[in-house]
């Protein structure tokens, strides 16, 4: 598997992503992620040490339950963003509703831009 991967959510689903996330990455250090345009649970449950970055607005739970992921958000995240993390790093370039971070108990939640109550 090249070190680098890419979804393109024009094209693929969310669950074929999030599948991939979750099975053997065999080498795969960076996962880029174009056209979510909102989709729910993008790159939930991740436990793994790797580079993802979402190209554009992301629903809700968007990072959820994150382990050891850095994860990159290039633009606003729904409710819920890195809810139950527990480790790695999660990064909103744009602006986080609400719940950001719920139930976290662990990781770091960055949020460049405002964030909801």
């Amino acid at each position: 598997m090249a070190a680098d991967v890419s979804f393109d959510l024009a094209k693929q689903p969310v669950r074929a992503l999030n599948q991939f996330l979750h099975g053997k990455l065999d080498g795969t250090k960076h996962v880029r992620i174009a056209n979510p345009d909102g989709a729910h649970s993008i790159a939930v449950g991740v436990d793994a040490p790797i580079d993802i970055t979402i190209d554009g607005h992301a629903g809700y739970y968007a990072a959820g339950m994150n382990k050891q992921a850095r994860v990159t958000i290039n633009g606003n995240a729904g409710p819920g963003v890195a809810e139950g993390m527990s480790s790695g790093v999660v990064r909103v370039k744009g602006n986080a509703s609400v719940a950001a971070g719920a139930a976290a108990h662990g990781g770091l939640l960055v949020i460049e831009g405002d964030a909801s109550l």
